[in-house]
This record gives structure tokens, sequence and C-alpha cells, in this order.
């Protein structure tokens, strides 16, 4: 800027040139970004008499994993048949991205009914999206690489199984040998922290740390997946071995799990703000990602119960997984959403125990697959009897009863093929 004096003035403002202090006290752009709004497809298409209601069921939905803005929501219309209706899908803005991205990872694919299920994406995603040229260009060919068979023990020459020994800080694996001293496959010293635990199929050996656990195998017993659980005690798998639970008495924290990986490792860490203070987590065995964390079970007045492992128990199909709260409920999920059948749990007066038909059993008349099934029994209660009761799952239908008499305990067995149900029970006498 120009230096004037009292005898040195400017004929109008326009003479000034203030750029050194635009320059001095310059203000950046602020960009603008969008990443704190999703896009929310297949919400049911309503009319106005309709919409309010449909708002507040999202805002009740979304509430949990973020702050919705005050008018956040917005649905657009559409007014071509004359009475205009919401078109299926709506704009959420939250506070934050971090609550966006939050919403994102929890919320799609979630069930609002039995005819939607959420698509919750990204805003800036999508709009990426419509950039994309539409002329196809073929990705790079990957080389293959020949995967190591995870049950190639089954090769064997000799038909020899496998078993583990844990002692002095070394963990080995021996070939099985009837006639002479086991065979040792592979020993390798502090391999483990705690204890080891094969799959139920053999397909993984499992170890267990401070940070989580890891999955080995494969004849080289290469590192497969690795699971991030502060203080793992118990582990579970599916019956196919698709999905692994894990258990902690040390209850989830996120802060915690990003001191424990260390600075610059945070994006390691799979726990969001909506995990805190959970205690089991499902995960895919297979890619180890985490699936969905579980609070500890509680009794209807909010104190915590306790429960036998493993806590969940899997369908033959692995497509369900359920949970018991004894004496109060029985909390069925589906193994596809991580969410609950029916998206409340099925209130069950003193229920004591369940079991899944292990086997899916095949109509001989019509050749179709019955839909899957479990057991579960209530003890006896003022002058009605203890009972035994069959459903069919996911229709919750009630396939059988049976009354049972002077019973004050029960135990439920199956036969392997699902053909018969053994109930063992303890008489008063």
């Amino acid at each position: 800027m120009s230096v004037f004096t009292e005898n040195n003035l400017p004929a109008s403002e326009a003479e000034i040139d203030f750029t050194d202090l635009e320059d001095q006290y310059v203000v950046p752009e602020q960009e603008e970004t969008l990443e704190n709004v999703v896009v929310v497809d297949n919400i049911p298409v309503v009319d106005e008499s309709k919409e309010e209601k449909l708002v507040q069921v999202l805002k009740k939905i979304f509430k949990k994993h973020g702050t919705v803005k005050a008018n956040g929501i917005h649905m657009p219309k559409d007014s071509s048949s004359g009475k205009p209706k919401t078109k299926g899908y709506a704009f959420v803005e939250f506070e934050t991205a971090q609550q966006a991205q939050a919403a994102i990872f929890n919320l799609n694919g979630y069930k609002l009914d039995k005819s939607h299920s959420l698509l919750v994406n990204a805003f800036m995603d999508v709009e990426r999206y419509t950039e994309v040229n539409d002329a196809y260009q073929a990705p790079p060919e990957a080389p293959f690489e020949e995967r190591e068979h995870l049950r190639s023990w089954l090769t064997d020459e000799y038909g020899r199984d496998q078993f583990a020994v844990y002692a002095d800080q070394e963990l080995s694996v021996f070939w099985n040998e009837t006639a002479h001293p086991a065979e040792k496959a592979i020993s390798r010293s502090n391999w483990t922290e705690a204890y080891a635990q094969w799959s139920p199929l053999g397909s993984f050996l499992c170890t267990v740390h401070e940070q989580g656990l890891v999955l080995w195998g494969g004849p080289s017993w290469k590192k497969l997946a690795r699971f991030i659980h502060r203080k793992v005690k118990l582990i579970d798998f599916s019956p196919s071995e698709r999905y692994l639970v894990t258990f902690s008495a040390d209850p989830i924290s996120v802060d915690a799990v990003n001191q424990m990986l260390g600075p610059g490792n945070e994006h390691q860490n799979p726990y969001t703000i909506d995990d805190e203070g959970h205690t089991v987590c499902v995960w895919d065995a297979h890619t180890g990602s985490l699936l969905r964390s579980f609070p500890p079970v509680r009794s209807e007045d909010g104190k915590p119960v306790k429960s036998s492992w493993p806590q969940f128990k899997w369908s033959p199909s692995e497509k369900y997984f359920a949970r018991l709260n004894q004496n109060v409920s029985l909390s069925i999920y589906e193994a596809s959403t991580m969410s609950l059948l029916d998206k409340k749990s099925i209130k069950i007066a003193g229920i004591q125990d369940f079991a899944w038909c292990p086997n899916l059993i095949v109509d001989p008349r019509t050749g179709a697959t019955r839909p899957e099934m479990l057991a579960y029994w209530t003890p006896e209660e003022g002058n009605l009897p203890a009972r035994v009761t069959l459903m069919s799952v996911p229709s919750q239908t009630v396939v059988r009863t049976k009354n049972l008499f002077s019973v004050f305990n029960a135990s439920l067995h199956w036969h392997p093929k699902g053909q018969a149900l053994c109930v063992r029970v303890q008489r008063y006498t």
C-alpha cells in the first residue's frame, strides 16, 4: 500500500492499493465437501401423509451411529402422477464425516422390514461413480498364485491325523502314529501366548495372544488371518468354519486398541464407537473382517448374567445363529446381515436351553429341503408342566410341543442326522 500523508491524499477510494493487505490477511478458501452426507437407497415409497413418520423411523435408526443435523434428512419426490411421492431414497447429513462412515459400516444392508433392506453409501462415492468412463477398461490380470490346501493332511499316504501339544512355551504339531512314536511335523517357540485350538474341520490352527488371534494352516503353516481382540479368552467356530466367535472379559475400547496398535496403525483398528463396551465378536474367518460385536447378556433389569460358552449356537446351514438369555428370551440372528430375525428377540418365559437340529432334512414326498428347526425346553411353573417345543426357522412357527410331568431338569440331544430328538430328564422323586 502506498504511503499517504495529509498533503498527499487520494482523490477517491479507487486509487488506494490494498493488495499488500489482501496478501497478508488472505483467508484460504474452504474446500466444500459432502463427506458427512450418506445416500440411503431402497427405502419405502410413501406419499406426504406418511413422509414424516418415515423420517422419524430413519432418524431413530441413524441417530445410534451419529448426530443427524436438524432437517438433515431429505427425500426427493416425484409429482409426475399428480400426487407427490418419495422416490425411494434419501440423503442423510451428519455432523462429521466419521459419523457418516460409522453409519455406512453398520447400516448398509440393515433390514428395515421384510421388503426393504437399506443400501447406505457415501454421497461422494456416488458422485465419483457418475464420473466413471463409459468405455470398459479391463483391469490388469494378476498372475495366478496357487494356494496351499488347508486340509492337505488328508492326503497323507498313511492316513494319519495330526494333534498339537503346547509345553514349555513351545507349540508342536505331530503326526499321530499307532505303532511308532509320534512324528513331529512342526514346532515353534512362543508360537502362542496362552493356548492353541483347532477349527472343527481341521483347516486352521488358532493361536491366542495379548492382541488377539492368529489363524495358521497349510503344509507350510503360514499365517492366514489376524483378529484384533484384546485379552481374548475364548474361541468358537461355526460348524463349517465360515465364522469365528471370540470373547474377552475386557470390554472393547477404541482408544485402548489404538494405544495397543501404536501411532500410525490406527487404520488397523476394526472397531468403532458402536462397539464400545462389547465383549463378544463375530468375524469372517476367511477374510479376518469384523462382522459384528455384541454386548454381554443382561437380565431384564439390565444386570449382566452368567452365560455358557459357546454363547452362540449355529444352524447347520450357518444361515442363522442364536443366543439364549436364560429364563427370558431367545435371540436368533441372520448371518448374512448379522441382524436380529424380525428385528426382535423371542420372549419365552422360563426358557432353559435350546439346540438346533444338526441336519437339513429333505421331505421324502416332495424332495424339498424343510426349513431349519430348533428345540427348546421350559420348566414347570405353577400348574403348567415342563414342555419341549420344536420351532421352525425363520418363520418361528411352533411345529410340535410335548408336555413333561414331574421334571425339574432336562437336556436336549439330537440324532446326528436330525431324525430324532432325545430328551434326557431328571424327575422329582
